[in-house]
């Protein structure tokens, strides 16, 4: 559950007690109610915001919540009819307030029903039925779509911190790739190039040295050996760049503090972190990315905790949020790809999971020999 659905959490509650107290001064004062009536009308209350609180707790299913509603639903409807005229038939406010995550066309539907009930109710008393279902209409349309566009906003903000941490992500690899592709350019054309011209003077210096004779022989054998020590410092700098540059995935990791929002994020690992396998860097931004974005997506979580560390060729990655969790993990096309990127790297992947809990991700991967 996020920030704002805690809010509207708590804001039902102070309603549901502000309402509950004049209901409870008027059965003192005047005792407009039988015993029997009465205690239909405090059962009911009870029945709604029970409902209410279960319903809107975290890591509760929509068909819970479909059913809490209705169960509200009637629980308001019973209060409604003990006192038609009083202030029970805010309780359908509420109602109209959870209906916002909902298609807002479903949700008129229901209100419109909510209040033609309420309307029929009224009917058999004194007040005017329609003025009090059309006022209550208003409310609870007022109310609707003050949820909806707070839904709405939320759902943008999510979609738009997965998308700079994707983007984040994507842009450090595209980097690593990049400079990995000129590394082995610059590579290939001084072994094409260079290396090639300085075989041919070293042959031809190997030649010549054969025909010359004196001083001239002596000039000959130096630049052989001159020719020698260039093609093999060339050799020495074509291996260096064919093997991999270090990656240092610590700007990577540090980028993510700014795009990511909610849930909070809690970074901890070493001030250098450079992976000298291109692939195995690869693999280790794409998990951050995966864990970061299914964080986002699906945790409902409000702190995520993202470890990284060295230790003995190895490069663990540890993730735990405190959001809903599930008792069974099931693994989407997000976290499967993760896993088979983990295994062809020769890595381990171990995710768990309980509901209420939250969700943790341990992944290591091979460095250096290990590898």
């Amino acid at each position: 559950m996020n920030v704002n659905e805690q809010k509207m959490k708590w804001v039902g509650v102070l309603t549901w007690i502000i309402i509950g107290i004049p209901s409870v001064l008027w059965q003192a004062q005047y005792r407009s109610l039988a015993g029997p009536r009465a205690a239909l009308l405090f059962t009911a209350f009870i029945i709604f915001i029970v409902a209410f609180i279960f319903g809107t707790r975290p890591g509760c299913g929509t068909p819970t919540k479909i059913s809490m509603v209705v169960v509200e639903t009637l629980a308001a409807y019973v209060c409604v009819a003990m006192q038609p005229t009083g202030f029970q038939p805010v309780l359908l406010v509420m109602i109209a307030a959870q209906l916002g995550a909902y298609r807002p066309r479903v949700a008129i539907i229901v209100i419109a029903i909510n209040c033609i009930v309420l309307g029929v109710i009224v009917s058999q008393t004194d007040a005017s039925p329609v003025i009090y279902a059309l006022v209550y209409f208003a409310f609870s349309l007022f109310s609707l779509f003050s949820m909806h566009v707070a839904h709405s906003e939320m759902e943008a903000r999510k979609s738009l911190a997965e998308a700079n941490a994707e983007l984040r992500m994507t842009t450090e690899l595209l980097e690593i790739s990049s400079r990995t592709s000129e590394r082995l350019r610059i590579a290939r054309d001084l072994h094409d190039l260079l290396g090639h011209h300085l075989t041919a003077l070293s042959l031809n210096l190997e030649v010549a040295g054969h025909l010359a004779s004196g001083d001239a022989k002596e000039s000959i054998e130096k630049s052989k050996s001159i020719a020698k020590h260039l093609l093999a410092d060339v050799r020495d700098v074509v291996s260096r760049l064919r093997n991999d540059e270090p990656v240092d995935l610590t700007s990577s990791l540090e980028s993510l503090r700014d795009v990511i929002v909610t849930p909070s994020l809690h970074l901890d690992f070493p001030r250098e972190l450079a992976v000298a396998d291109a692939n195995i860097a690869e693999v280790a931004l794409r998990t951050v990315q995966e864990i970061v974005t299914n964080a986002v997506r699906h945790s409902g979580a409000r702190n995520l905790w993202l470890n990284l560390g060295t230790a003995d060729h190895t490069l663990s990655i540890d993730a735990r949020d405190d959001g809903v969790g599930a008792d069974n993990v099931t693994f989407g096309n997000g976290l499967l790809g993760l896993r088979e990127r983990v295994q062809q790297a020769r890595g381990t992947f171990e995710v768990t999971s309980m509901r209420g809990r939250g969700f943790s991700l341990h992944v290591t991967l091979p460095l250096g020999a290990a590898a």
